[in-house]
């Protein structure tokens, strides 16, 4: 669909959107203009690491021509790690390969002037560690030093097949995540007043936030969940959600597109 064309594609949903904040804008413009009604409560918070919980990130960035290689996560692993890169490096190391995860991410360093991998050509499809761990470049890496850009705690399944494959591995951890301040009887209120019949979770950590604010037998639970892989739709049936429907990745066209595959509520 063109920028600024309406299709109404979406006319019957009331959606649920639980994106962070700084990242909804895109996907409620697109429910928005295809004619759902929205309801943003963002179910994830990111703030940046400081002091000492920083310093371990700090002290490696000190370091950071030693690493052959640079995995960026995510988009807030750009905007977080790559001002702390900034911050003591006056110029990247030029002899760095960066890689990202999804388009957006791939975006966000090309809007720094950086050459990436593993990003752009990864936007039709999956946009996550398995997607690029297909990347050709990153098979064999017997002597390579890669530093994964990341928020703190999460997956390893990145760190530990680059390592099986021979890499020395470092996180660079420069932000949280963590569930927001949401009241859980407000909560509730807005998704009735919604009539909410369709949820869009972003990540597992969103949707297990989602599930500890509703009561068990809450409709939400028979309602369509968009999820952005085959790996949260798991999380979700597991968690209760009787319609989990992934996507093919986290980027609004593909969200979209799983939202408008499903038929319309009657």
């Amino acid at each position: 669909m063109a920028p600024g064309h309406a299709d109404h594609s979406l006319k019957d949903w009331r959606v649920l959107v639980t994106r962070p904040a700084s990242r909804a804008d895109s996907l409620l413009d697109a429910l928005q203009r295809r004619g759902a009604r929205t309801l943003h409560v963002p179910l994830l918070t990111i703030d940046a690491l400081t002091g000492a919980d920083l310093e371990p990130a700090r002290q490696r960035v000190l370091e950071l021509d030693r690493y052959d290689a640079l995995i960026f996560i995510s988009v807030n692993a750009v905007e977080h790690g790559a001002e702390l890169i900034e911050s003591l490096w006056p110029q990247w190391p030029a002899r760095q390969r960066c890689f990202a995860i999804g388009a957006a991410t791939a975006g966000a360093l090309h809007a720094r002037g950086l050459r990436v991998e593993g990003g752009d050509d990864l936007s039709a499809g999956a946009m996550n560690s398995e997607a690029l761990l297909a990347h050709p470049a990153l098979q064999t890496l017997e002597h390579q030093k890669i530093a994964i850009v990341r928020g703190a705690g999460g997956r390893e399944t990145l760190a530990d097949t680059l390592t099986a494959r021979g890499a020395q591995v470092d996180y660079i951890e420069c932000y949280r995540r963590s569930p927001p301040t949401v009241e859980p009887k407000h909560f509730l209120q807005q998704l009735q007043e919604a009539d909410i019949n369709a949820t869009i979770i972003n990540s597992g950590e969103s949707l297990e936030n989602l599930t500890t604010l509703l009561p068990e037998q809450h409709p939400l639970f028979n309602k369509p969940v968009i999820v952005p892989s085959e790996r949260v739709a798991a999380i979700a049936a597991k968690l209760g959600y009787a319609k989990a429907i992934p996507a093919r990745n986290a980027g609004t066209d593909a969200t979209v597109a799983a939202l408008e595959a499903v038929p319309a509520p009657s």
